[in-house]
C-alpha cells in the first residue's frame, strides 16, 4: 500500500449492538474492495476482522480490528468494533479516531440497546452517522419498522436514503 498524506485517509468506525452484522459487513466490504476473493464467516471463525482464537470460539468481535483498504486514491480505514458491551472501552477509542461511523442494525432485530448506544456514541464524538440495515434477505426482516423504530427513537435526523426492493 503506498503513503498517503492525512487528507486521503479516512477512518469509519462500524458501530451497533452484538450480532448485528458488522463483521460480515467488513467481509463484504473486503471483497468488493478486492482484498480478498472470497467472504469469511463469522460462524466458520475465517473473517479477516475476527482472527483472535477466542473470537473465533466466541463467534463475537472482542477487540477493535482495523481493516485498511485502497478507494478511489484513497485510504480508508476500515473499524470493526464489538457490540458486546463488555467491550465498550474498544469502541470508545475507536469513536476517538473516527472520521465517521456506520451504526448496523439487524433488520430482522430492530433497533436494540447497542444501536442506542451508538448513537450516544457519535453524539459525545461528533461524528456524522448513518445506519445501515443488515440482513434484508430474511422473510422477518423489516427495513420500514427499523427506519420507523429509529425516527422515534432520534428525532428528524433519520431518513432513509435508499429503499430496498424485495420480490413476493
Amino acid at each position: 500500500m503506498k503513503i498517503y498524506t492525512t487528507d486521503k485517509v479516512r477512518n469509519v468506525v462500524l458501530l451497533g449492538h452484538s450480532g448485528s452484522g458488522k463483521t460480515s459487513m467488513v467481509e463484504a466490504i473486503a471483497k468488493v474492495a478486492k482484498i480478498t476473493d472470497k467472504m469469511g464467516s463469522v460462524d466458520e471463525g475465517n473473517t479477516i476482522s475476527d482472527f483472535g482464537k477466542e473470537e473465533q470460539k466466541r463467534k463475537i468481535s472482542c477487540q477493535t480490528s482495523v481493516i485498511p483498504l485502497e478507494w478511489d486514491s484513497r485510504k480508508i480505514n476500515v473499524i470493526d468494533t464489538p457490540g458486546f458491551s463488555d467491550f465498550v472501552g474498544e469502541v470508545e477509542e475507536a469513536c476517538g479516531i473516527a472520521d465517521a461511523a456506520v451504526i448496523v442494525v439487524n433488520g430482522k432485530a430492530g433497533i436494540q440497546a447497542g444501536t442506542k448506544k451508538s448513537w450516544d456514541m457519535c453524539d459525545k464524538y461528533k461524528l456524522p452517522r448513518f445506519i445501515h440495515v443488515t440482513n434484508m434477505d430474511d422473510n422477518n426482516a423489516s427495513f420500514r419498522q427499523v427506519v420507523d423504530d429509529a425516527t422515534e427513537l432520534f428525532g428528524k435526523k433519520v431518513a432513509p436514503v435508499n429503499l430496498p426492493i424485495r420480490e413476493n
